[in-house]
């Protein structure tokens, strides 16, 4: 009689280190998101408009510094590698979340 039972393992006991195709295949899905993501910092004199957000490259990204009626500046920045446990978006998607953010602060750009 043959032992078919799959082994059990108990919480405490440590998990086996990993296959080494296992490890190649994480270190080819990372490099995959490296190579076609990028992050985009916006910098602000109000902290409620800086965030960073993970997006796909290729994408335009707004430059230079924008200055609001109040005096508030904001700056778009390709930091050039995707950011681990930050949101991906559009920048699309960040210039709307950006515009409403203004919105709701009473902040508008400057003519």
């Amino acid at each position: 009689m043959t032992n078919n039972l799959t082994p059990q393992r108990f919480p405490w006991e440590p998990a086996p280190p990993p296959t080494t195709d296992e490890t190649v295949a994480k270190l080819q899905r990372d490099v995959l998101y490296m190579v076609t993501h990028t992050a985009v910092m916006v910098h602000s004199s109000r902290p409620e408009l800086c965030m960073l957000v993970n997006t796909r490259r290729g994408q335009i990204i707004p430059r230079n510094e924008m200055k609001l009626k109040d005096g508030t500046t904001l700056e778009f920045q390709d930091i050039g590698m995707p950011q681990v446990g930050v949101s991906e978006m559009s920048v699309k998607d960040l210039l709307v979340h950006v515009l409403e953010t203004m919105r709701s602060l009473g902040l508008e750009l400057k003519p």
